[in-house]
């Protein structure tokens, strides 16, 4: 009775170790089924396969498709710019920014006069700025990415991609701006003055239209007052007094309110202004 319980375990193991066998091998002879490039017979057709994944959101069966596409096409067919736009978005979708901004890049030198060509600009600035994570990394990427939208902006001006360009760079302009601020704030707490001064005037002098370049404003100030350089001083004030509201509050606790033109000036003008209207014209 034992022998006969134990042989029959024995050959229900077996029979699981055969049908987990066979679920293995279905599950090979599916992905094998899978999306393959060189299944289609023309590159009409894989080009309208691979178009069909891109829409499913299936990004790395798209990559593959559009990819060999790219390699199987010559440099005249009309399906190379798209081929290579969609390619380049594949990869922007996977997070592979240094390939996406190439095969942006690639549509726009092949062919700039597309319409694809400032989409494809603007994606490589894009794809760049992206690989910048945070202001306080190298900014060789951000840089890269500036110059990008720039010449977007210069070649292709009056393009739709030119509007996300413009606040693209205003955006680069802010992680600069608070890249460079955030080095003088270092040098301020390691008490190193002339560096962390030469930081700030950078920042109000190249990045003028952003936050931190305010809050530049405001630490020259505080080091121009601590050092008594009193005419820096005077000058950081006239400078926040005219591009900030008179309701900034911090502005308004360290220089006071603009004050008004002195009646010595106003003399002067008039006395100017009257001397000026006394002087006889020249006649014709």
């Amino acid at each position: 009775m034992l022998q006969a319980g134990t042989g029959r375990i024995s050959a229900l193991r077996a029979e699981w170790r055969l049908l987990v066998m066979l679920g293995v091998v279905f599950a090979l002879a599916g992905c094998g089924r899978g999306f393959r490039p060189r299944d289609f017979a023309n590159p009409e057709a894989l080009f309208r396969a691979s178009l069909l994944q891109f829409q499913k959101q299936k990004w790395e069966n798209a990559q593959a498709g559009f990819e060999q596409l790219s390699n199987d096409l010559s440099a005249q067919d009309p399906l190379l710019a798209p081929v290579l736009f969609y390619l380049a978005i594949t990869h922007e979708k996977r997070q592979d920014y240094l390939l996406a901004s190439q095969a942006y890049m690639r549509v726009a030198d092949g062919f700039p006069d597309d319409t694809l060509a400032p989409d494809a600009v603007l994606g490589s600035g894009r794809s760049l700025a992206l690989m910048w994570r945070k202001s306080a990394l190298d900014p060789a990427e951000g840089l890269q990415a500036a110059s990008t939208l720039r010449m977007l902006l210069a070649t292709y001006p009056n393009a739709r991609a030119a509007a996300e360009a413009k606040w693209r760079l205003d955006s680069l302009d802010d992680k600069f701006a608070r890249k460079d601020y955030d080095t003088g704030v270092h040098y301020i707490r390691r008490g190193a003055i002339d560096p962390a001064i030469i930081y700030l005037k950078d920042v109000v002098k190249t990045y003028p239209n952003t936050a931190h370049a305010r809050l530049a404003w405001l630490r020259l100030h505080e080091l121009y007052t601590k050092i008594r350089w009193k005419d820096d001083a005077a000058d950081a004030c006239v400078a926040m007094w005219k591009q900030y509201p008179d309701t900034d509050l911090e502005v308004l606790k360290m220089c006071g309110k603009e004050p008004e033109p002195s009646d010595s000036v106003k003399v002067k003008k008039d006395t100017v202004a009257i001397t000026l209207g006394a002087l006889a014209r020249p006649g014709p």
